[in-house]
């Protein structure tokens, strides 16, 4: 218990806005439906970005699990395992829920396609899924991602500018009608709370090995 206080202690620029956001975003999810908020965020759009949520969208990519797992073994085990086992659990839970019980979760395009009027505004070159909606696999990569970035940093403005990117990359999801609101919170959710305990589990281990590095040894 002492470890989960501390830990989010420390984070607490990362977690204390995030959990405000989540919240604020149930709040609107109880208020509206998920087509109305689809449709209001749709409605703000413009070419630059087009372009912009287009290639931020990359971030969530599971490329990026790989890219930051070898950067962080050049620097320390314990961490770069703590994020793989996170990042792993994370992608177990997402395609369990994906595959197996929100399978037939219509995308927005679908979803609009089949149910409302309002046309959608689409970005060229996009690739656009009509099923397994829920939840947002791309935003639960980018919050393992960002989230394990702020954990290892000591600066708490790094932390928040974390976050403000993990939900730009999660935005992007809706803003190209990959995902509604409701999708992208919950894979945030996800991520967050398996790299938390996560780190939190590796941190307990007393594996003299996790404390080497591929820079230290």
């Amino acid at each position: 218990m002492n470890n989960i206080k501390t830990r989010f202690k420390e984070n607490k620029y990362f977690l204390i806005p995030y959990i405000l956001i989540v919240l604020l975003s149930i709040i609107l999810l109880l208020v509206f439906s998920k087509s109305e908020l689809h449709i209001a965020s749709n409605k703000s759009n413009s070419q630059f970005l087009d372009v912009f949520f287009k290639y931020a969208t990359y971030l969530g990519d599971g490329t990026m699990i790989g890219i930051l797992f070898i950067i962080l073994l050049f620097f320390s085990y314990r961490n770069a395992f703590a994020f793989l086992t996170g990042s792993l659990l994370t992608s177990l839970i997402v395609n369990i829920m994906k595959n197996l019980i929100f399978h037939d979760v219509y995308r927005p395009s679908k979803y609009f396609e089949l149910y409302e009027t309002y046309k959608l505004h689409f970005i060229e070159g996009v690739k656009l899924h009509q099923l397994q909606s829920f939840p947002s696999g791309h935003s639960a990569t980018a919050f393992n991602v960002f989230f394990t970035l702020a954990i290892l940093v000591k600066n708490d403005t790094l932390k928040l500018l974390f976050l403000v990117l993990a939900y730009i990359v999660a935005y992007s999801r809706i803003y190209l009608s990959q995902h509604f609101l409701i999708d992208i919170t919950m894979g945030s959710v996800i991520g967050i709370t398996c790299i938390f305990f996560s780190f939190i589990w590796f941190s307990n281990l007393k594996s003299p090995w996790l404390n080497r590095a591929l820079l230290r040894k």
